[in-house]
């Protein structure tokens, strides 16, 4: 497994990680087995949020985390609504520590801008770095006007990550967000990096191209479309799989290079639509 730099921190994560959405709508035994095969093949970053199943995502968690901890980089996320008072944040951390069966977080993110009070939830964050609770902290689905918010409220490299939905069908991010990012030394973590209705997009004209592209590689379409977003610098990729075949497909794409032809002729073939000033989500 490839590692790259979160943020500004001398932290080493590994590109590929490993999402958690719906757990508790899968087969449970099937999807821990895939998550621990993911963790023994190096995709030791694990993301939930309190919002997963109303906490049941959590919950189901814990008993995979507490004998693998040391091992882990765990990301969890408050909800806005519990971020308007820096009180409500803190202790939606500690909800959430308990859930999970933890002392601490590694990594904590405002999951959607909504309702939330940017200088109550920075202070908050804040404090739960001086107490220990968290390690990090980023945000999650913010737009270029979110960015600017924060911005007026942390200092510069004080907020590692922002978490958004891009894919190689779904580039909007790369006219402002992305850029914005890596001026404000933040990380970009692509969730649902497959999509999130199938790969490749069904009837998508580029699909042609990646699948020759695919075959030159001795690679599925899905490996060379997480190649290729790995191809920036500032990107960790969260796809989600509780198949462990797939989860193992998804480990190996870290090890995919693909040459400068490769990423042209994918950028022709999968053209990033306009710039709406909007970030898009699931």
């Amino acid at each position: 497994m490839r590692f790259r730099q979160l943020g500004n921190t001398d932290e080493e994560l590994p590109l590929i990680g490993q999402g958690t959405w719906k757990l508790e709508l899968a087969d449970l035994a099937t999807a821990r087995r895939a998550l621990l095969t993911g963790i023994d093949a190096g995709m030791t970053h694990l993301d939930t949020a309190e919002d997963y199943g109303q906490g049941r995502v959590e919950e189901l968690l814990a008993g995979l985390v507490a004998p693998r901890r040391d091992r882990l980089f765990l990301t969890s996320k408050v909800h806005p609504d519990h971020a308007t008072r820096a009180c409500d944040v803190l202790a939606a951390c500690h909800r959430s520590c308990r859930r999970l069966g933890v002392d601490h977080l590694d990594l904590y993110l405002l999951h959607w801008p909504g309702h939330a009070v940017l200088p109550e939830a920075v202070a908050a964050f804040r404090t739960l770095e001086q107490q220990g609770t968290i390690r990090y902290w980023g945000v999650s689905n913010f737009g270029p006007r979110d960015l600017d918010r924060l911005h007026q409220h942390a200092q510069r490299g004080e907020a590692v990550c922002n978490q958004v939905f891009y894919h190689l069908a779904e580039r909007r991010i790369e006219h402002q967000v992305l850029p914005r990012g890596g001026q404000a030394s933040m990380s970009t973590v692509a969730y649902s990096p497959l999509g999130s209705s199938g790969f490749p997009p069904p009837d998508h004209r580029g699909n042609d191209v990646l699948r020759a592209i695919a075959r030159r590689h001795d690679a599925s379409t899905a490996q060379v479309a997480l190649a290729w977003l790995a191809r920036h610098d500032s990107v960790l990729l969260l796809p989600r799989s509780y198949n462990t075949e797939h989860t193992l497909a998804n480990a190996a794409a870290a090890e995919l290079n693909l040459s400068a032809d490769d990423v042209r002729a994918l950028d022709t073939a999968y053209p990033r639509a306009p710039d709406t000033g909007h970030t898009p989500t699931l």
